[in-house]
């Protein structure tokens, strides 16, 4: 008996399935003066300010980084060329470049002048020497070097303006998280899985010791000699600063709970700022230990924060689309419930429909326009050769495959899997084994994206 089709009514409203939120919409309620801020196609990673503070960058799941302009907060560039997500972006102290890097493994140094007067044109260099994924990058303060902390278990050590490899500093027992310079360029500190922070001596790239040794996964990392702070956040939940010279007093602000995800230190107004895996965010004053706001910010994780000096705000990223600017000298508690994405709705939907929410919309839109995403459009995907949408950057691996959408590859794409059925794409693994929800989602897609050529 043939499975019925999704109604023309019902596959028009799943194409406006959470569409991009207007540029600056507040809370509604009590914190009304919250803004969202909208550019990426996908969950927002991280984010850097410029040393000036005329420039803030997100980068994101979909592939890009986001360069804005904080006098209006206004998007003025966005940074395309990584082949996977965007996790960390970084300054050099004097304004000259920005680093990026990502799942691709790749680090990225952009022009900043470029970016900002030829944005269109912005051509990155491309440095390769980690084996997985770059999760975090510091410039030194004397602008001389360049960390990149990666899954490899390594730190990676880059001097500037050369960008040449000058080691890859081994010794954690897993993942490395993060890396910070001291203020004078000489030491180097790393935080990773293995719940160490470890020193090391920069010239010589030789291990010193290791100040911290909790036993749980560090995650974030922020360090001040000449304020004798070492912050840091952990994977079951501990928020702390203490002494870096091992002198003073150590604060812990929570000790249990979600892992923390984020670190922001804002020297100037001194004050270190954490946000975990649940939303939650605190902000307090290290010298004392007091806590001046403790709030849930978010649905879900807090990847990455930004504490802007003047005027005194707060911005986080996440899971939506969205950056969150967040008033601190005019504070008012959020109200933060569930939030539908449309990734994860919450509403009614067919089988196919909630598939296509949950398996494709990060990566894949369903409109005409679907640039801001991370993969292509899926508008009228049925009888498309694979690697044809115009505009979008496929790997060779796809740009030479001879494949035609339609149930029959589909389907075998999500049994077998993208590594199998498009080897050395960009596609990310995804399999759906239940022989329904591919068969409903196939429907849902023949019914919502339409065929080539197809007239509306």
């Amino acid at each position: 008996m043939p499975r019925p089709t999704i109604p023309t009514d019902t596959a028009r409203a799943a194409r406006r399935l959470w569409p991009a939120l207007a540029l600056c919409v507040g809370f509604a309620g009590p914190g009304a003066a919250f803004e969202h801020h909208t550019a990426h196609g996908g969950p927002v990673k991280g984010l850097a300010t410029s040393p000036d503070g005329r420039w803030l960058v997100s980068t994101s799941f979909d592939y890009t980084a986001v360069l804005w302009s904080l006098a209006d907060f206004s998007e003025h560039a966005t940074l395309r060329g990584h082949d996977a997500a965007v996790n960390a972006a970084a300054f050099s102290p004097d304004g000259r470049w920005l680093a990026t890097a990502g799942d691709d493994r790749a680090i990225r140094i952009w022009r900043t002048a470029a970016l900002r007067d030829t944005p269109g044109t912005a051509q990155p260099l491309v440095l390769d020497g980690h084996t997985a994924k770059v999760v975090d990058l510091a410039f030194s303060a004397d602008g001389r070097w360049l960390a990149s902390s990666s899954w490899d278990h390594r730190v990676g050590l880059w001097s500037v303006p050369a960008f040449a490899p000058v080691a890859f500093l081994t010794g954690h027992n897993g993942p490395v998280n993060a890396a910070r310079f001291s203020r004078d360029g000489r030491t180097l500190y790393s935080a990773g899985g293995d719940g160490q922070v470890r020193q090391w001596d920069v010239a010589s790239a030789a291990y010193l010791r290791s100040p911290v040794d909790v036993g749980w996964g560090i995650n974030v990392l922020a360090v001040d000699e000449t304020s004798d702070l070492l912050a840091y956040g952990t994977s079951s939940g501990l928020m702390r600063s203490t002494s870096l010279r091992g002198a003073g007093r150590t604060h812990d602000y929570a000790r249990d709970g979600a892992p923390v995800l984020a670190v922001a230190w804002d020297a100037a107004n001194r004050r270190v700022a954490f946000g975990n895996a649940e939303g939650r965010v605190v902000i307090a004053d290290p010298e004392n230990g007091d806590t001046t706001r403790d709030f849930r910010a978010a649905s879900g994780p807090v990847w990455g924060l930004a504490l802007l000096p003047e005027p005194r705000a707060l911005v986080i990223a996440g899971l939506d689309d969205h950056i969150t600017r967040i008033p601190l000298d005019d504070f008012e508690t959020p109200v933060v419930g569930d939030r539908e994405r449309r990734f994860h709705p919450l509403g009614e939907l067919d089988n196919g429909a909630r598939q296509f929410a949950r398996k494709c919309s990060v990566c894949h839109s369903l409109d005409a326009d679907g640039k801001r995403r991370a993969g292509p459009t899926l508008h009228r995907v049925f009888g498309r050769r694979a690697g044809t949408v115009a505009g979008y950057a496929y790997s060779d691996a796809l740009i030479g495959a001879d494949i035609v959408w339609n149930e029959d590859t589909i389907d075998a794409l999500f049994t077998a899997g993208p590594d199998v059925v498009t080897p050395g794409s960009k596609m990310p693994l995804q399999r759906i084994p239940d022989s329904t929800n591919r068969r409903d989602l196939i429907d849902f897609l023949k019914s919502a994206a339409g065929a080539a050529g197809s007239v509306e």
